[in-house]
């Protein structure tokens, strides 16, 4: 259903999940694993980014292990 109350057909639905989901990247360790947005991924690697639309500027490593309250030891 869309946000203004109409049904939409499955091949809409399906385009518009493939299109939010379609940066996003799962890792593994081991038993464990997590679901980020791929430039999130780069940061964490130490890689500089080119921030997409809408997210601000300057993310640092501690920001996004914020995001997914990761207590770092």
């Amino acid at each position: 259903m869309e946000k203004d109350g109409t049904y939409t057909g499955i091949r809409k639905f399906r385009e518009k999940v493939k299109e939010e989901n379609g940066n996003k990247l799962i890792i593994f360790d081991q038993d464990r694993y997590a679901i980020f947005d791929a430039y999130e991924v780069f940061i964490l690697c130490g890689r500089n980014v080119l921030m997409p639309t809408g997210v601000p500027e300057k993310i640092t490593k501690e920001d996004i292990l914020r995001k997914y309250d990761v207590q770092m030891e």
